[in-house]
């Protein structure tokens, strides 16, 4: 199984954050419509639904909360990482 792509995980916190396929457009910059392909897309990589979809109501699944949650930690992890790589290059090196 191939990775999601970066770009439909940030869409799909987004998304799940703001439980709007068209506030999360705004935030992205992009139409609402492409924020509902990405999620479709995510979706059917997945193999499951992320999204409880109603008229104007957005809710997260029991299986959309749970992959928030993983991704959002992984999220947090990289961004440790970026700093400690920033950290390491702006340390004066001792040769």
């Amino acid at each position: 199984m191939r990775l999601p792509s970066l770009k439909f995980l940030k869409t799909f916190q987004v998304a799940a954050r703001l439980q709007s396929f068209k506030a999360a457009a705004e935030e992205l910059y992009v139409t609402p419509s492409a924020i509902s392909h990405q999620i479709k897309a995510l979706e059917a990589q997945l193999g499951v639904s992320l999204f409880q979809r109603g008229v104007r109501t957005l809710t997260l699944t029991d299986a959309g909360a749970h992959y928030l949650e993983h991704i959002s930690d992984i999220s947090r992890n990289s961004s440790r990482s970026r700093s400690s790589c920033r950290f390491a290059t702006a340390a004066p090196s001792s040769a």
